[in-house]
Protein backbone atom coordinates (compact mmCIF):
# COMPACT_ATOMS: atom_id res chain seq x y z
CA UNK A 1 0.00 0.00 0.00
CA UNK A 2 1.31 3.47 -0.88
CA UNK A 3 2.18 5.83 1.93
CA UNK A 4 -0.37 8.40 0.82
CA UNK A 5 -3.17 5.89 1.21
CA UNK A 6 -2.00 5.12 4.72
CA UNK A 7 -1.92 8.82 5.50
CA UNK A 8 -5.44 9.26 4.20
CA UNK A 9 -6.75 6.51 6.46
CA UNK A 10 -4.95 7.80 9.55
CA UNK A 11 -6.58 9.82 12.30
CA UNK A 12 -6.64 13.62 11.81
CA UNK A 13 -3.96 14.16 14.46
CA UNK A 14 -1.71 11.59 12.82
CA UNK A 15 -2.29 13.19 9.41
CA UNK A 16 -1.20 16.60 10.73
CA UNK A 17 1.84 15.09 12.42
CA UNK A 18 2.89 13.21 9.29
CA UNK A 19 2.38 16.33 7.17
CA UNK A 20 4.55 18.46 9.47
CA UNK A 21 7.19 15.73 9.62
CA UNK A 22 7.35 15.96 5.83
CA UNK A 23 7.26 19.71 5.18
CA UNK A 24 9.15 21.21 8.16
CA UNK A 25 12.55 19.54 7.58
CA UNK A 26 12.12 19.98 3.83
CA UNK A 27 11.44 23.70 4.13
CA UNK A 28 14.33 24.06 6.59
CA UNK A 29 16.79 22.34 4.26
CA UNK A 30 15.70 24.49 1.32
CA UNK A 31 16.00 27.57 3.54
CA UNK A 32 19.66 26.92 4.35
CA UNK A 33 20.77 25.61 0.94
CA UNK A 34 18.96 28.19 -1.17
CA UNK A 35 18.14 31.12 1.10
CA UNK A 36 21.50 31.15 2.93
CA UNK A 37 24.15 29.20 0.98
CA UNK A 38 23.00 30.31 -2.46
CA UNK A 39 21.43 33.75 -2.02
CA UNK A 40 23.36 34.91 1.05
CA UNK A 41 26.11 35.90 -1.39
CA UNK A 42 24.04 38.70 -2.91
CA UNK A 43 22.99 39.93 0.52
CA UNK A 44 26.53 40.21 1.90
CA UNK A 45 28.23 41.13 -1.39
CA UNK A 46 28.76 44.90 -0.78
CA UNK A 47 30.82 44.36 2.39
CA UNK A 48 32.68 41.43 0.82
CA UNK A 49 33.54 43.56 -2.21
CA UNK A 50 35.26 46.25 -0.19
CA UNK A 51 37.24 43.88 2.04
CA UNK A 52 38.02 40.99 -0.30
CA UNK A 53 38.33 43.06 -3.48
CA UNK A 54 35.53 41.85 -5.77
CA UNK A 55 34.49 44.02 -8.73
CA UNK A 56 30.93 44.02 -10.14
CA UNK A 57 32.11 42.03 -13.16
CA UNK A 58 33.88 39.48 -10.95
CA UNK A 59 30.86 39.33 -8.65
CA UNK A 60 28.67 38.35 -11.61
CA UNK A 61 31.13 35.67 -12.72
CA UNK A 62 31.31 34.23 -9.19
CA UNK A 63 27.50 34.08 -9.02
CA UNK A 64 27.39 32.35 -12.38
CA UNK A 65 30.03 29.89 -11.14
CA UNK A 66 27.82 29.05 -8.17
CA UNK A 67 24.90 28.39 -10.49
CA UNK A 68 27.14 26.22 -12.69
CA UNK A 69 28.11 24.07 -9.70
CA UNK A 70 24.42 23.82 -8.85
CA UNK A 71 23.84 22.56 -12.38
CA UNK A 72 26.43 19.79 -11.96
CA UNK A 73 24.98 18.51 -8.68
CA UNK A 74 21.46 18.89 -10.04
CA UNK A 75 22.36 16.40 -12.75
CA UNK A 76 24.16 14.08 -10.33
CA UNK A 77 21.19 14.02 -7.93
CA UNK A 78 19.10 12.09 -10.46
CA UNK A 79 21.40 9.07 -10.33
CA UNK A 80 22.07 9.43 -6.61
CA UNK A 81 18.38 9.54 -5.64
CA UNK A 82 17.44 6.62 -7.89
CA UNK A 83 20.31 4.41 -6.72
CA UNK A 84 20.70 5.33 -3.04
CA UNK A 85 17.41 7.00 -2.09
CA UNK A 86 16.77 10.58 -0.92
CA UNK A 87 18.68 10.49 2.37
CA UNK A 88 22.16 10.61 0.78
CA UNK A 89 21.62 13.69 -1.42
CA UNK A 90 19.90 15.48 1.46
CA UNK A 91 22.92 14.85 3.72
CA UNK A 92 25.31 15.96 0.96
CA UNK A 93 23.30 19.14 0.45
CA UNK A 94 23.68 20.18 4.07
CA UNK A 95 27.36 19.20 4.14
CA UNK A 96 28.26 21.19 1.04
CA UNK A 97 26.33 24.21 2.30
CA UNK A 98 28.19 24.22 5.61
CA UNK A 99 31.59 23.61 3.98
CA UNK A 100 31.16 26.27 1.31
CA UNK A 101 29.93 28.96 3.69
CA UNK A 102 32.83 28.21 6.04
CA UNK A 103 35.24 28.81 3.14
CA UNK A 104 33.58 32.12 2.31
CA UNK A 105 33.76 33.23 5.94
CA UNK A 106 37.53 32.65 5.98
CA UNK A 107 38.27 34.02 2.47
CA UNK A 108 41.12 36.54 2.14
CA UNK A 109 40.89 37.16 -1.59
CA UNK A 110 38.51 36.85 -4.58
CA UNK A 111 39.72 33.35 -5.52
CA UNK A 112 39.08 31.93 -2.05
CA UNK A 113 35.68 33.60 -1.88
CA UNK A 114 34.82 32.24 -5.32
CA UNK A 115 35.65 28.65 -4.32
CA UNK A 116 33.48 28.93 -1.21
CA UNK A 117 30.54 30.44 -3.10
CA UNK A 118 30.78 27.73 -5.77
CA UNK A 119 30.84 24.91 -3.18
CA UNK A 120 27.93 26.47 -1.27
CA UNK A 121 25.99 26.90 -4.50
CA UNK A 122 26.43 23.21 -5.31
CA UNK A 123 24.49 22.29 -2.15
CA UNK A 124 21.16 23.46 -3.52
CA UNK A 125 21.42 21.03 -6.45
CA UNK A 126 21.19 18.07 -4.08
CA UNK A 127 18.48 19.55 -1.85
CA UNK A 128 15.27 20.00 -3.81
CA UNK A 129 14.75 17.06 -6.27
CA UNK A 130 14.64 14.32 -3.58
CA UNK A 131 11.63 16.00 -2.03
CA UNK A 132 9.66 15.54 -5.25
CA UNK A 133 9.77 11.78 -4.64
CA UNK A 134 9.21 12.19 -0.89
CA UNK A 135 6.11 14.36 -1.40
CA UNK A 136 4.79 11.93 -4.02
CA UNK A 137 5.15 9.05 -1.55
CA UNK A 138 4.31 10.65 1.80
CA UNK A 139 1.64 13.29 1.08
CA UNK A 140 -1.96 12.45 0.15
CA UNK A 141 -2.87 13.68 -3.36
CA UNK A 142 -5.10 16.49 -2.08
CA UNK A 143 -2.24 17.94 -0.02
CA UNK A 144 0.61 17.58 -2.46
CA UNK A 145 0.31 21.11 -3.95
CA UNK A 146 0.31 22.61 -0.44
CA UNK A 147 3.20 20.41 0.72
CA UNK A 148 5.24 21.29 -2.32
CA UNK A 149 4.56 25.03 -2.09
CA UNK A 150 5.61 25.05 1.60
CA UNK A 151 8.84 23.15 0.92
CA UNK A 152 9.85 25.08 -2.19
CA UNK A 153 9.15 28.45 -0.55
CA UNK A 154 11.73 27.58 2.08
CA UNK A 155 14.05 29.75 -0.03
CA UNK A 156 12.23 32.85 1.13
CA UNK A 157 12.31 31.74 4.73
CA UNK A 158 16.06 31.43 4.50
CA UNK A 159 16.28 34.94 3.08
CA UNK A 160 13.96 36.15 5.85
CA UNK A 161 16.44 34.79 8.40
CA UNK A 162 19.53 36.00 6.53
CA UNK A 163 18.32 39.62 6.32
CA UNK A 164 17.96 40.28 10.07
CA UNK A 165 21.22 38.42 10.77
CA UNK A 166 23.04 40.66 8.29
CA UNK A 167 21.39 43.80 9.66
CA UNK A 168 22.19 42.86 13.26
CA UNK A 169 25.83 42.05 12.56
CA UNK A 170 26.41 45.09 10.34
CA UNK A 171 29.86 44.96 8.72
CA UNK A 172 30.70 41.63 10.40
CA UNK A 173 29.92 39.64 7.27
CA UNK A 174 32.25 36.79 8.25
CA UNK A 175 30.32 36.24 11.46
CA UNK A 176 27.09 36.28 9.44
CA UNK A 177 28.40 33.46 7.24
CA UNK A 178 29.43 31.44 10.30
CA UNK A 179 25.94 31.91 11.75
CA UNK A 180 24.56 30.50 8.51
CA UNK A 181 26.90 27.51 8.89
CA UNK A 182 25.46 26.65 12.29
CA UNK A 183 21.92 26.81 10.90
CA UNK A 184 22.90 24.61 7.94
CA UNK A 185 24.35 21.93 10.21
CA UNK A 186 21.26 21.90 12.44
CA UNK A 187 18.80 21.75 9.54
CA UNK A 188 20.88 19.10 7.80
CA UNK A 189 20.91 16.78 10.80
CA UNK A 190 17.12 16.97 11.21
CA UNK A 191 16.33 16.65 7.49
CA UNK A 192 18.67 13.68 7.05
CA UNK A 193 17.31 11.88 10.10
CA UNK A 194 13.67 12.26 9.01
CA UNK A 195 14.16 11.51 5.30
CA UNK A 196 13.19 8.01 4.16
CA UNK A 197 16.12 5.80 3.20
CA UNK A 198 14.32 4.66 0.06
CA UNK A 199 11.33 5.82 -1.97
CA UNK A 200 9.00 3.14 -3.30
CA UNK A 201 7.91 3.33 -6.95
CA UNK A 202 4.89 1.31 -8.00
CA UNK A 203 5.44 -0.56 -11.20
CA UNK A 204 9.17 0.10 -11.23
CA UNK A 205 9.66 -2.03 -14.36
CA UNK A 206 7.60 0.49 -16.27
CA UNK A 207 9.63 3.51 -15.20
CA UNK A 208 10.97 5.43 -18.20
CA UNK A 209 14.56 5.41 -19.33
CA UNK A 210 16.21 8.71 -18.40
CA UNK A 211 16.75 9.71 -22.01
CA UNK A 212 16.68 13.04 -23.84
CA UNK A 213 13.32 12.20 -25.43
CA UNK A 214 11.77 11.65 -22.01
CA UNK A 215 13.06 14.92 -20.55
CA UNK A 216 12.33 17.13 -23.58
CA UNK A 217 9.05 16.54 -25.38
CA UNK A 218 5.93 18.58 -26.29
CA UNK A 219 4.62 18.15 -22.74
CA UNK A 220 7.75 19.45 -21.04
CA UNK A 221 9.06 22.03 -23.52
CA UNK A 222 7.03 25.05 -22.28
CA UNK A 223 7.88 24.19 -18.68
CA UNK A 224 11.61 24.01 -19.41
CA UNK A 225 11.63 27.23 -21.44
CA UNK A 226 9.75 29.11 -18.73
CA UNK A 227 12.26 27.84 -16.17
CA UNK A 228 15.18 29.23 -18.18
CA UNK A 229 13.53 32.66 -18.43
CA UNK A 230 12.48 32.82 -14.77
CA UNK A 231 15.99 31.81 -13.75
CA UNK A 232 17.63 34.52 -15.86
CA UNK A 233 15.33 37.32 -14.70
CA UNK A 234 15.21 36.45 -11.00
CA UNK A 235 18.97 35.88 -10.68
CA UNK A 236 19.56 39.58 -11.37
CA UNK A 237 17.52 40.43 -8.26
CA UNK A 238 19.22 37.86 -6.05
CA UNK A 239 22.72 38.92 -7.10
CA UNK A 240 22.54 42.69 -7.56
CA UNK A 241 19.47 44.09 -5.77
CA UNK A 242 21.30 45.03 -2.56
CA UNK A 243 24.17 46.54 -4.56
CA UNK A 244 21.70 48.51 -6.72
CA UNK A 245 19.88 49.88 -3.69
CA UNK A 246 23.17 50.93 -2.09
CA UNK A 247 24.24 52.64 -5.30
CA UNK A 248 20.92 54.54 -5.40
CA UNK A 249 21.58 56.05 -1.98
CA UNK A 250 19.88 53.71 0.48
CA UNK A 251 21.81 52.73 3.58
CA UNK A 252 23.19 49.24 4.13
CA UNK A 253 20.53 48.59 6.77
CA UNK A 254 17.70 49.72 4.49
CA UNK A 255 18.94 47.59 1.60
CA UNK A 256 19.25 44.52 3.79
CA UNK A 257 15.86 45.16 5.35
CA UNK A 258 14.34 45.14 1.86
CA UNK A 259 16.07 41.82 1.21
CA UNK A 260 14.58 40.44 4.41
CA UNK A 261 11.10 41.68 3.44
CA UNK A 262 11.47 39.70 0.24
CA UNK A 263 12.10 36.60 2.32
CA UNK A 264 9.23 37.19 4.73
CA UNK A 265 6.91 37.48 1.73
CA UNK A 266 7.63 33.81 1.04
CA UNK A 267 5.33 32.97 3.94
CA UNK A 268 2.48 34.17 1.75
CA UNK A 269 3.77 32.08 -1.14
CA UNK A 270 3.73 29.00 1.08
CA UNK A 271 -0.02 28.88 0.53
CA UNK A 272 0.23 29.14 -3.26
CA UNK A 273 -0.64 25.44 -3.43
CA UNK A 274 -4.08 26.30 -2.05
CA UNK A 275 -4.39 29.04 -4.67
CA UNK A 276 -3.58 26.51 -7.38
CA UNK A 277 -6.40 24.30 -6.11
CA UNK A 278 -8.80 27.26 -6.30
CA UNK A 279 -7.94 29.05 -9.56
CA UNK A 280 -5.98 26.38 -11.41
CA UNK A 281 -2.31 25.94 -12.21
CA UNK A 282 -2.39 27.97 -15.43
CA UNK A 283 -3.95 31.08 -13.85
CA UNK A 284 -1.71 30.84 -10.79
CA UNK A 285 1.40 30.65 -12.96
CA UNK A 286 0.37 33.60 -15.16
CA UNK A 287 -0.37 35.77 -12.12
CA UNK A 288 3.00 34.89 -10.57
CA UNK A 289 4.90 35.81 -13.75
CA UNK A 290 3.08 39.14 -13.97
CA UNK A 291 3.89 39.97 -10.34
CA UNK A 292 7.53 38.97 -10.82
CA UNK A 293 7.94 41.28 -13.82
CA UNK A 294 6.15 44.11 -12.00
CA UNK A 295 8.41 43.73 -8.95
CA UNK A 296 11.59 43.93 -11.03
CA UNK A 297 10.31 46.95 -12.91
CA UNK A 298 9.26 48.68 -9.70
CA UNK A 299 12.62 48.22 -7.99
CA UNK A 300 14.34 49.44 -11.17
CA UNK A 301 12.35 52.67 -11.23
CA UNK A 302 12.19 53.29 -7.48
CA UNK A 303 15.58 52.23 -6.12
CA UNK A 304 15.96 55.48 -4.16
CA UNK A 305 12.46 55.41 -2.64
CA UNK A 306 12.35 53.08 0.35
CA UNK A 307 8.55 52.65 0.27
CA UNK A 308 8.60 51.58 -3.39
CA UNK A 309 11.58 49.34 -2.76
CA UNK A 310 9.82 47.56 0.09
CA UNK A 311 6.71 47.11 -2.04
CA UNK A 312 8.86 45.68 -4.85
CA UNK A 313 10.59 43.34 -2.39
CA UNK A 314 7.24 42.14 -1.08
CA UNK A 315 5.92 41.50 -4.59
CA UNK A 316 9.10 39.76 -5.69
CA UNK A 317 9.17 37.50 -2.63
CA UNK A 318 5.58 36.38 -3.19
CA UNK A 319 5.91 36.08 -6.97
CA UNK A 320 9.23 34.26 -7.13
CA UNK A 321 8.30 31.62 -4.58
CA UNK A 322 4.83 31.21 -6.09
CA UNK A 323 6.15 30.73 -9.62
CA UNK A 324 8.76 28.20 -8.43
CA UNK A 325 6.03 26.33 -6.55
CA UNK A 326 3.83 26.40 -9.66
CA UNK A 327 6.67 24.99 -11.74
CA UNK A 328 7.16 22.22 -9.17
CA UNK A 329 3.47 21.29 -9.30
CA UNK A 330 3.53 21.51 -13.08
CA UNK A 331 6.63 19.30 -13.17
CA UNK A 332 4.91 16.65 -11.04
CA UNK A 333 2.16 16.49 -13.67
CA UNK A 334 4.49 16.37 -16.66
CA UNK A 335 7.00 13.94 -15.14
CA UNK A 336 4.55 11.96 -13.01
CA UNK A 337 6.32 8.64 -13.50
CA UNK A 338 9.57 9.83 -11.95
CA UNK A 339 9.07 13.13 -10.08
CA UNK A 340 12.61 13.62 -8.77
CA UNK A 341 14.21 13.20 -12.20
CA UNK A 342 11.66 15.55 -13.77
CA UNK A 343 12.19 18.19 -11.12
CA UNK A 344 15.94 17.91 -11.62
CA UNK A 345 15.36 18.66 -15.31
CA UNK A 346 13.30 21.73 -14.40
CA UNK A 347 15.94 22.88 -11.92
CA UNK A 348 18.59 22.39 -14.60
CA UNK A 349 16.66 24.61 -16.98
CA UNK A 350 16.23 27.20 -14.22
CA UNK A 351 19.96 27.06 -13.62
CA UNK A 352 20.81 27.63 -17.27
CA UNK A 353 18.98 30.92 -16.88
CA UNK A 354 20.63 31.77 -13.58
CA UNK A 355 24.10 31.09 -15.02
CA UNK A 356 23.65 33.57 -17.86
CA UNK A 357 21.64 36.18 -15.91
CA UNK A 358 24.28 37.39 -13.40
CA UNK A 359 27.16 37.23 -15.89
CA UNK A 360 25.29 39.32 -18.48
CA UNK A 361 23.90 41.68 -15.83
CA UNK A 362 27.34 42.22 -14.29
CA UNK A 363 28.64 43.41 -17.66
CA UNK A 364 25.47 45.36 -18.51
CA UNK A 365 25.62 47.36 -15.28
CA UNK A 366 28.83 49.04 -16.47
CA UNK A 367 27.26 50.27 -19.70
CA UNK A 368 23.53 50.49 -19.00
CA UNK A 369 23.41 51.09 -15.25
CA UNK A 370 21.30 49.36 -12.64
CA UNK A 371 17.93 50.76 -13.77
CA UNK A 372 18.07 49.53 -17.36
CA UNK A 373 19.58 46.21 -16.33
CA UNK A 374 16.76 45.56 -13.86
CA UNK A 375 14.18 46.62 -16.46
CA UNK A 376 15.69 44.11 -18.88
CA UNK A 377 15.33 41.44 -16.20
CA UNK A 378 11.67 42.44 -15.81
CA UNK A 379 11.10 41.94 -19.55
CA UNK A 380 12.68 38.49 -19.37
CA UNK A 381 10.41 37.54 -16.48
CA UNK A 382 7.36 38.81 -18.36
CA UNK A 383 8.19 36.78 -21.46
CA UNK A 384 8.08 33.63 -19.33
CA UNK A 385 4.30 34.06 -19.11
CA UNK A 386 4.03 33.06 -22.77
CA UNK A 387 5.33 29.59 -21.84
CA UNK A 388 2.61 28.67 -19.39
CA UNK A 389 0.78 25.49 -18.36
CA UNK A 390 -1.51 24.26 -21.16
CA UNK A 391 -5.16 25.14 -21.49
CA UNK A 392 -7.82 22.43 -21.21
CA UNK A 393 -7.91 22.00 -24.99
CA UNK A 394 -4.14 21.80 -25.22
CA UNK A 395 -4.06 19.23 -22.42
CA UNK A 396 -6.37 16.99 -24.45
CA UNK A 397 -3.96 17.15 -27.37
CA UNK A 398 -0.89 16.53 -25.21
CA UNK A 399 -2.58 13.59 -23.48
CA UNK A 400 -2.35 11.68 -26.76
CA UNK A 401 1.40 12.21 -26.97
CA UNK A 402 3.57 9.34 -25.80
CA UNK A 403 7.22 9.98 -25.01
CA UNK A 404 9.39 7.37 -26.68
CA UNK A 405 11.59 5.89 -23.97
CA UNK A 406 12.56 2.33 -23.12
CA UNK A 407 11.79 0.86 -19.69
CA UNK A 408 14.48 0.90 -17.03
CA UNK A 409 16.33 -2.38 -16.64
CA UNK A 410 16.63 -3.85 -13.15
Amino acid sequence: MRADRGTLSAAPGQQVGSFLRLVVPGAALIAVTFGLARYGYGLLLPEMQSEVGISSHTAGLIASGAYASYLVTNLAVIWLTVRLGPRWPIALAAGLAAAGMTMVASARGPAEAAVGVVVAGAAAGFALPPYADIVDQEAPPSRRPLAWSIISSGTGRGVAVAGPVAVGLGDEWRLAWLTFVVLAVAAGIVATALAPAKVRHEGRARLPQLSWTWFVCPKSRPLLLSSVLIGAGSAVWWTFSVEALRAAGLSAGQARFAYAVCGVAAIVASWSGSVVNRIGLRNSYLASCALLAAALALVALGTSQLVLVLLAALLFGVAYNAVVASQGIWSAQVFARRPSAGLAAVSTALTLGTITGPALAGSAIHTLGYTRTLLAAAVVGGVAAFFCPPSARRREILAKHQCHAAPVRD
